[in-house]
C-alpha cells in the first residue's frame, strides 16, 4: 500500500511527571525538538507490524554496578538522558512522553532483597520513562526508533499475549548508549493506559486484597469467583479500549 505523508506540524513535548499510584510530583517539561515529518501506515498493516514485534530477552541482562548506592550516583544522569531521548523519539512521531521519575531507593532495596535475591545488578527498573501514543502506527515507530538508538535487551509484548486481565502494552529493558545504565521504556496506547490508571486498578486492588488474605492457604471457592468475576470485568474494559485500534474487519 502507498504510505501517506503528514504534513510537518510541531508537537511540544512535556514529560508529565505521574507516578505508579504514588503522590504526583510536579510537571517536568522537557527542550522542544523540531518535528520531522510523520509517516503513517495503513492500520491493517501497523496492526501486523505490531503484533510481529517477537518477545525476548538477552542471555545478560545486568546492571554496571552491583552496589546499590553506586547505582543510585550514576542514575540521575541516566533518566535525563532516557528523558531526553524519548523526547526526541516521541516528537518524532506524535506521541508524548510520561514519567514517574526514578524508582524511589527505599523501594528499590526492598525489592533487591524480597525478589532479586540480593543482586542490585538485576534492578532493571530504577531508570524508567513510558512513551504513550493514541496510535499503533506511531506506537510501531517509537519502538523502531528506541531499538535504533539504544542497545534492547528485552522485549516483553502484551499486544501477541495479553495479561489475563486483558492488558496490553511493549515493555522494552534498554542499555543507553552514554551512561550505559539498564533502563525500561513502556510503550501504551492512550485508551488502554486509561483505563490502567483509571477504573481497572480498583479492581487489580481487590484481586491482590483476596489474593494476600489467603497467602497462608488456599483460596475458598467464593474468593476464586470473585476474582474471576473482577478479571471478566477488566478483561471487558480492555477489550473495548483494544477494539478502538482495530481495523473494523479484524476487531475482536
Amino acid at each position: 500500500m502507498g504510505r501517506m505523508i503528514k504534513a510537518l506540524i510541531i508537537v511540544p513535548i512535556l514529560v508529565i511527571r505521574v507516578p505508579a499510584y504514588a503522590n504526583q510530583p510536579d510537571t517536568k517539561p522537557l527542550p522542544e525538538h523540531p518535528s520531522p515529518a510523520y509517516e503513517q501506515t495503513q492500520p491493517q498493516q501497523a496492526l501486523s507490524d505490531l503484533l510481529a514485534i517477537p518477545s525476548f530477552r538477552a542471555h545478560q541482562v545486568n546492571q554496571p554496578a552491583n552496589d546499590l548506592d553506586t547505582l543510585y550516583k550514576l542514575a540521575p544522569d541516566a533518566q535525563q538522558e532516557l528523558e531526553t531521548l524519548a523526547a526526541g523519539i516521541a516528537d518524532s512521531v506524535n506521541a508524548k512522553v510520561l514519567s514517574a521519575g526514578m524508582k524511589g531507593q527505599d523501594r528499590a532495596a526492598v525489592k533487591v532483597e524480597k525478589e532479586l535475591n540480593g543482586d542490585v545488578s538485576k534492578l532493571t527498573d530504577i531508570v524508567r520513562i513510558t512513551i504513550e501514543s493514541d496510535s499503533i502506527d506511531s506506537l510501531n515507530q517509537a519502538y523502531e526508533k528506541l531499538a535504533a538508538s539504544t542497545q534492547t535487551l528485552e522485549v516483553i509484548n502484551r499486544f501477541q499475549s495479553p495479561r489475563p486481565s486483558g492488558y496490553r502494552d511493549l515493555k522494552v529493558l534498554v542499555t543507553l548508549p552514554e551512561s550505559q545504565l539498564v533502563a525500561e521504556v513502556q510503550l501504551h496506547l492512550n485508551a488502554i493506559s486509561k483505563i490502567k490508571n483509571g477504573p481497572e486498578h480498583g479492581i487489580y486492588e481487590q484481586i491482590q486484597r483476596i489474593e494476600r488474605d489467603a497467602a497462608s492457604r488456599d483460596l475458598t471457592e467464593f474468593e476464586v469467583t470473585k476474582i474471576a468475576q473482577l478479571r471478566q470485568q477488566s478483561r471487558k474494559m480492555y477489550q473495548m479500549a483494544w477494539a478502538q485500534y482495530q481495523p473494523y474487519s479484524t476487531a475482536v
